[in-house]
């Protein structure tokens, strides 16, 4: 097909309208993949026209996320994707907003709400929240208390905004609760020097020194973990009484919320073993331990820049169920989600800063073609 009789401003400005047939959208990406290289002014011009008319100036994007964005837009066959020429990406990925083979893809940023919020939305700040909970039942709220806010035999604990650390030896061995609330996430540094990651809605608890056989600590909602190696003292996660993971010196992600059908430990780094009642399976990075209707089962090849992106400040999904989308977005807004009509089938893939409002989250929706309003802190999703 030739560049110059391809109507490209014209399925452009469709495609970001919203107003494009399916088969024009196949068309105009299979022109895409057809013509990576094409020096064609007609379509970088409309490219940029159609953004800057519709957003503003070109975004900064995130670190590979154009590639990633790319990629998906472009892998609509099983046709090998090919890339566009670089100096379209920003113009192309910026753009990307539509329903593409039964699968929503966009690159999110700032923008204005395209559905009014009630009057009463929840004012729900997400960042570095959580709640320090001494044996005594006394709490410590993180929000508000920095430096040594805990000093006892031989013991310190430092909160500096965002992380907990615990230096020192303690006398006297404790337990120790922290915990998240919705649309809180926070950094905790053990007495071994392992470092772990609380997602919202999670809590851990564990002892202000590491005696005995076992570095032994418990866990509900989702934390990631960097273990400080210790081959004479394995390191072992009590799942919520659920399920054990026990460690030696790895890099891993458990998600175990409640409100999810599964219990997810993916590896990222060194070995980890997987037990569930009377099943075990040990891990080698890259690899998935699933319990689900009390089965234990391991996926191969997961996708751990997905898995761990809550980490590093963002959302991100792949052909990701609606209501599994909204369950994050519920943990992280503090709303809760109910649905009139059952649970509409849009499939999402694409990321999201974490540092948005939820205002641009609830955009996000209303763009991607659900309907929604919103009572207070309970999010109704409409047909």
């Amino acid at each position: 097909m030739e560049p110059n009789n391809f109507p490209v401003k014209v399925l452009l400005e469709q495609f970001l309208a919203g107003t494009i047939t399916e088969a024009d959208s196949e068309a105009l990406f299979a022109w895409l993949r057809e013509n990576p290289g094409t020096d064609n002014a007609e379509m970088e011009a409309a490219l940029e026209a159609v953004y800057r008319q519709s957003f503003g100036e070109p975004p900064a994007l995130l670190p590979g996320g154009t590639e990633r964005i790319l990629a998906k837009l472009m892998d609509s066959t099983a046709t090998p994707v090919v890339p566009i020429r670089r100096r379209w990406q920003p113009y192309a990925a910026a753009a990307a907003v539509l329903l593409l083979i039964g699968s929503a893809i966009w690159l999110m940023k700032p923008q204005k709400s395209k559905a009014p919020l009630a009057a009463n939305q929840p004012l729900v700040v997400p960042g570095n929240h959580a709640v320090l909970t001494l044996p005594d039942g006394k709490q410590i709220q993180l929000d508000s208390a920095y430096g040594n806010i805990v000093q006892q035999n031989g013991l310190q604990v430092a909160n500096n905004k965002g992380e907990l650390d615990y230096n020192g030896h303690a006398g006297n061995t404790e337990l120790h609760t922290l915990s998240t609330p919705k649309g809180g996430q926070y950094r905790l540094m053990l007495p071994d020097g392992t470092a772990v990651w609380l997602n919202a809605g999670s809590a851990i608890t564990y002892p202000t020194a590491f005696h005995g056989k076992n570095r032994t600590v418990k866990i509900s909602g989702e934390a990631y973990f960097d273990i400080k190696q210790q081959a004479e003292q394995p390191f072992v996660v009590d799942v919520d009484g659920k399920a054990t993971i026990e460690v030696l010196g790895t890099a891993f992600n458990v998600n175990a919320y409640t409100d999810e059908p599964t219990i997810r430990t993916t590896l990222l780094q060194g070995s980890v073993r997987m037990i569930h009642q009377n099943a075990s399976a040990v891990l080698k990075p890259g690899q998935q331990a699933v319990v689900s209707n009390d089965q234990l089962n391991v996926a191969s090849n997961a996708d751990t820049e997905m898995v761990v992106a809550w980490k590093d400040g963002l959302f991100r999904f792949d052909h990701t169920a609606l209501d599994e989308v909204l369950r994050q977005l519920a943990r992280w807004y503090d709303v809760e989600v109910v649905y009139e009509h059952g649970v509409p089938h849009i499939p999402f893939s694409g990321e999201i800063k974490r540092d948005l409002g939820l205002n641009d989250a609830l955009t996000i929706l209303s763009t991607m073609g659900v309907h929604y309003r919103l009572e207070g802190r309970k999010l109704i999703i409409m047909p």
